[in-house]
């Protein structure tokens, strides 16, 4: 069979994932999960992507919604990163005015690209019920509680679509990409934001690695998948670098702590109320003692193969 039969069989449309997968293989196994490499696409998916539906794990992934998830003051500092991110949207496109954001979670970036940067019109889905309501109700935002695929939004609309730690735990990323590309308007922007499977953490920690979170995630994508599945839609790519602030620095202590301690993200369980706070200084100390240097490692790692987080810029290039 030639290459280009290949390339054909493979890429046959299909309701079950994002390619045929007809040519894969076994990469790793973590217990009960099975992670296979496409050898067409590159992009690495999870064996029980083909049974799960996305919409049912995430109906109370946001647990008590009341305006505070993060415990000790951490929420102060996440809706700083929050209002950093929209200012890093504008600095991509300071004329934009129109942005759809796809997981938008509890809306806090949506809420600060209108109230600070002159957003006319700012969308946003959350498939989960808590935040969709906190979304809508407290921050009176415009939040759809549907999967993107089933919207009815107008076509070439909007100037920026950001889906950040979103993709890897739709059904059907490449149908995403598609639709995304619908929506834009010629020469808009669409913000892509994943764990990076090439990261050195995952590498030295293997299944200790924070951003695996197998029970929720079904794809994984490093540089040369996510940007070779934009570009095969009519993406042109204008900036790649695997550093982010918010990120980075607490996935990489994280899965350093959860490897040194053969424990399951006992700190990150902690901020968020879901665990007691019995034997947990060990951890304590050791994000104490690793965070710095981490966070140098990342930084240095920052327009690398090997960050934590892969982040992507790209236009819509019509």
């Amino acid at each position: 069979m030639s290459q280009k039969s290949i390339r054909a069989k493979s890429f046959t449309k299909s309701k079950d994932h994002i390619c045929q997968h007809t040519y894969s293989k076994t990469i790793h196994s973590y217990g009960r999960y099975q992670l296979n490499r496409c050898l067409e696409c590159g992009i690495i998916f999870s064996a029980k992507f083909k049974s799960v539906d996305p919409n049912s794990v995430y109906v109370n992934y946001y647990q008590n919604e009341t305006p505070i998830r993060f415990r000790f003051g951490i929420e102060f500092i996440v809706k700083a990163f929050r209002l950093f991110r929209a200012f890093k949207l504008f600095t991509i496109d300071p004329h934009a005015k129109k942005i759809l954001d796809i997981g938008s979670g509890r809306g806090y970036t949506l809420l600060f690209l209108r109230k600070y940067f002159n957003y006319d019109k700012t969308v946003g889905t959350q498939i989960e019920k808590h935040a969709y309501n906190f979304s809508k109700n407290v921050l009176k935002l415009e939040i759809y509680d549907k999967d993107l695929l089933d919207l009815n939004l107008p076509k070439n609309s909007f100037d920026f679509v950001t889906i950040l730690h979103v993709l890897e735990h739709v059904k059907y990323p490449e149908e995403y990409i598609v639709k995304i590309k619908s929506l834009l308007k010629k020469d808009g922007h669409v913000v892509i934001e994943v764990p990076n499977f090439d990261s050195w953490t995952r590498r030295f920690c293997q299944e200790y690695w924070l951003g695996l979170d197998l029970k929720y995630h079904l794809y994984f994508f490093n540089k040369m998948s996510l940007c070779g599945l934009l570009q095969s839609h009519g993406f042109k790519i204008q900036k790649v670098h695997t550093f982010s602030l918010e990120y980075s620095t607490f996935t990489s202590v994280q899965s350093i702590v959860s490897w040194i301690t053969k424990t399951d993200s006992v700190f990150f369980n902690l901020i968020q109320g879901n665990t007691s706070r019995k034997n947990t200084l060990p951890h304590i100390l050791l994000f104490a003692l690793l965070t710095l240097p981490v966070f140098l490692i990342n930084l240095l790692l920052y327009f690398s193969d090997s960050g934590e987080d892969l982040l992507v810029v790209a236009t819509n290039d019509k």
